[in-house]
């Protein structure tokens, strides 16, 4: 009786782990970009659509 209860507590840890796992990642889909990221863009977008220097 008592490996019962043993066993109805592991599960419902596994339970409480993926739960809180699956929640994390949600929550981590919902975040904006970093700085980082925003700044990188930025600098690929003027590598790219910035005028060329006219060559002498």
């Amino acid at each position: 009786m008592d490996m019962e209860y043993v066993l109805l507590f592991y599960m419902w840890g596994i339970g409480l782990v993926v739960y809180i796992f699956h929640k994390m990642d949600k929550r981590y889909k919902k975040v904006s970009r970093t700085k980082v990221e925003r700044i990188e863009e930025q600098w690929e977008h003027d590598k790219l659509y910035a005028p060329t220097p006219k060559n002498r």
